[in-house]
């Protein structure tokens, strides 16, 4: 069960990562933030939510868990201080992770913009635009690699695919192009598997149509290498 309650400007400054504020800003942050009791075992956002909040854990163990089909990837514990629920800040559209309390815990809850003309005094359009250039690479590998567990080759390979193609992509008349020339041997270690079984694997996309080669370049078709990424197939 999770009951509203206020947030006292006290208890953010008690916190080290919030405790150089100034006594205003404590207090605007406060005013405009949303406090959460939430019982243990209990979900504080699950994943597919709107991205539209910033967390900040004012006390208890929340944790971090990335349900991939029919299998529980814990990604980590977040501790009192910690400010999460971050994709808000990478202009993300929706939640990857679910996030629940670990113990019975008290959550400040914010809207993006005002955390960050409060804490950082920026409009959030401009901060979004460094994140996303910055850290936003490094939250799509963790998203990544907590996706491919308990995937088979054949899954991880279209969803590396898919990735690859939308960073280094251009629309072709068979589909999209990758322009970045990559060797079986890197596509193995990007998906953590032998180059053997990575070469089999893309001569089966290809007998099913879903690439096509022109030398060391790759042309995909995103809606059907889709399709493979999401449905499970276990090698």
């Amino acid at each position: 069960m999770t009951r509203e309650i206020a947030v006292d400007p006290k208890s953010l400054t008690r916190l080290k990562s919030l405790g150089w504020m100034r006594e205003e800003q404590a207090r605007r942050l406060a005013a405009n933030s949303t406090g959460l009791k939430v019982r243990r075992e209990d979900a504080i956002f699950m994943e597919g939510e709107a991205s539209s909040r910033v967390y900040i854990l004012l006390s208890g163990v929340a944790k971090l868990c990335y349900v991939n089909r029919d299998q529980r990837v814990l990604v980590g514990f977040v501790g009192p201080g910690e400010i999460f629920g971050l994709s808000s800040l990478l202009g993300q559209s929706t939640r990857p992770f679910r996030c629940e309390a670990y113990s019975d815990c008290t959550v400040a809850v914010v809207k993006p913009d005002i955390f960050v003309d409060t804490v950082l005094g920026v409009p959030l359009e401009r901060l979004s635009l460094v994140l996303d250039v910055t850290v936003g690479r490094w939250w799509g590998m963790v998203v990544r690699y907590a996706n491919f567990v308990g995937l088979g080759l054949r899954e991880r390979l279209a969803g590396a695919l898919l990735e690859l193609a939308e960073k280094f992509g251009v629309r072709d008349s068979r589909g999209t192009l990758l322009t970045l020339k990559l060797t079986h041997a890197e596509l193995a270690e990007l998906v953590g598997a032998s180059r053997q079984r990575t070469t089999e694997q893309l001569n089966d996309f290809e007998r099913e149509g879903v690439i096509t080669r022109e030398g060391r370049r790759l042309i995909i078709v995103p809606e059907k290498l889709w399709q493979l990424a999401q449905t499970p197939h276990r090698n």
